[in-house]
């Protein structure tokens, strides 16, 4: 990716954040970028290319922390993974959170933000689960469906990233919610004595 086409993204990205997708133009995303719109179409022909290619910049981010999980030790210990991890991805979307709620919100109304936002959504969760399955396989984690166990892992981290300002004082920091989090995900929340329940 050259300079220009750098600077492009960023400016789309800024734009995107403070006018909404619908406020979010190619006259405003070349006089952000300090481009003609000539130029922008050049890059990239399109305004949906452009919101593409934000969204695959952050999603490359996010499966670059997923990948570093595949790369674990196998006597590595898995609850100290999986917050390691979840630190990482609160810390990506804290960053990212105006952008996603923006992108969910107009995905709702708008099929071409849904169709971009779609695919990305389900790589993540793919990649997510593989990675559980992998643990399921070397005996690290129960056998559960991975799946599920991805979706809920990412909608609890979006979600203390998204509700930060109501839950300050309930369940403290964003990192003590995590080590519950990690702790309720990893050992569930029944108390088992009975081995016929095990």
């Amino acid at each position: 990716m050259d300079e220009t086409e750098q600077k492009i993204l960023d400016a789309a990205l800024s734009v995107l954040v403070s006018k909404g997708y619908e406020g979010t133009t190619t006259r405003r995303i070349a006089e952000a970028a300090g481009v003609n719109e000539v130029t922008l179409f050049r890059k990239f022909q399109s305004k949906e290319n452009i919101l593409r290619e934000v969204i695959i910049r952050n999603l490359n981010s996010a499966l670059a922390l997923i990948d570093s999980m595949f790369q674990m030790e196998t006597e590595a210990d898995q609850a100290v993974s999986l917050r390691n991890m979840g630190l990482d991805f609160i810390k990506l979307m804290s960053e990212r959170i105006d952008l996603i709620s923006i992108l969910i919100e107009e995905g709702r109304r708008k099929p071409e933000v849904q169709e971009i936002l779609s695919p990305a959504t389900q790589i993540l969760i793919k990649r997510l689960s593989e990675c559980f399955e992998l643990q399921i396989k070397n005996g690290k984690m129960r056998n559960i469906d991975p799946k599920v166990a991805a979706v809920t892992f990412i909608s609890f981290t979006f979600y203390i990233c998204l509700m930060k300002k109501f839950l300050e004082g309930i369940i403290g920091d964003k990192e003590e919610a995590l080590e519950g989090f990690v702790d309720i995900f990893t050992k569930g929340i029944i108390k088992v004595n009975d081995k016929n329940l095990r």
